[in-house]
């Protein structure tokens, strides 16, 4: 049996759609839920949460100590002790938000259509004492762990850190920029969050934070530099094509430049067609037919450049 006292602090916050009971104020029609998706064994009730249209106990939650009873389509049922893993799935442009529940023989998924999936899955991680993966990507993962470490240094989390005027003014630029972020499309959003992961955690380390949050940004971090280095190498080995192209150019070799013009023609890249384009213009055409991101680009703009 759990400690009860993490169940005090559940009230309607957990519940999207429907009414929510505590021990204390039970409603008649429990007796309903109990017969229709509960367990006549179960002798205590910590909440109940009734989904029904009619408030009649028809569908719903149960929280027990020892279990979850549900019936929110099919009825269901997990004991906390057969819990062997939780996740919280979320995505940028889904609007579904769903915590998993594994147990020894099952998967129960809840989603953000009845209760709050992140205060559901948080509760769990307490009872069971087990870590909740994060099922994002890694891009948005930055951009949900970053406000959760800035909230909790406003929130005076971290012991012994006081702010300064500049420090305080660094995280609401975050904020903002976080903000900014959101509004981009997919490509400069990702290229963005992976500036901001590494402007955060260099803020983040001045000021001798630690956090399990920062350490999932540190993985993410070593994620994009992995990223990085793969890049770096393909862009060394485009220079190596260039400059070996140059080089035969320059002797004269004509077959290099009739290759050079052939693999313009196969991407549809009319030189003409550039002609008075201004320079991001050209990236974007550059981007787009050669399938590489702005970054890049401008990697191979500063590596061909000698910078």
């Amino acid at each position: 049996m759990v400690d009860n006292e993490m169940f005090a602090t559940l009230n309607q916050d957990l519940v999207i759609k429907g009414k929510f009971y505590d021990k204390e104020n039970l409603p008649s029609q429990i007796s309903n839920a109990i017969y229709s998706f509960g367990s006549f064994d179960v002798f205590e009730i910590l909440a109940f949460i009734d989904i029904s249209d009619e408030l009649d106990g028809s569908k719903g939650m149960i929280i027990t100590p020892e279990a979850i009873y549900f019936k929110f389509g099919q009825a269901g049922c997990f004991k906390y002790q057969d819990i062997i893993a939780l996740s919280l799935e979320k995505h940028r442009h889904d609007p579904v938000i769903k915590a998993v529940i594994k147990t020894n023989d099952k998967n129960y998924a809840f989603s953000n259509k009845t209760i709050d999936p992140e205060i559901f899955v948080n509760l769990l991680s307490k009872i069971t004492d087990l870590d909740i993966e994060m099922i994002m990507t890694n891009h948005e993962k930055v951009a949900y762990y970053v406000p959760i470490v800035l909230q909790d240094l406003e929130n005076d989390e971290y012991e012994d850190i006081e702010l300064t005027l500049i420090e305080k003014n660094k995280i609401q630029e975050f904020y903002q920029d976080l903000s900014m972020i959101e509004q981009l499309d997919d490509e400069n959003y990702q290229y963005e969050l992976v500036n901001l992961c590494h402007q955060a955690l260099a803020f983040f380390d001045d000021l001798g934070l630690d956090s399990d949050e920062i350490d999932e940004l540190e993985k993410v971090e070593a994620v994009f530099n992995q990223a990085d280095l793969e890049e770096e190498q393909k862009i060394e080995n485009a220079k190596k094509f260039y400059d070996d192209m140059m080089d035969k150019y320059r002797h004269g070799d004509s077959e290099m430049y009739d290759r050079v013009k052939g693999i313009m023609n196969q991407f549809g890249i009319d030189e003409n067609g550039l002609t008075g384009k201004s320079t991001e213009e050209i990236e974007d055409i550059l981007c787009s037919k050669f399938g590489i991101s702005k970054s890049m680009m401008e990697k191979l703009v500063r590596k061909f450049n000698g910078q």
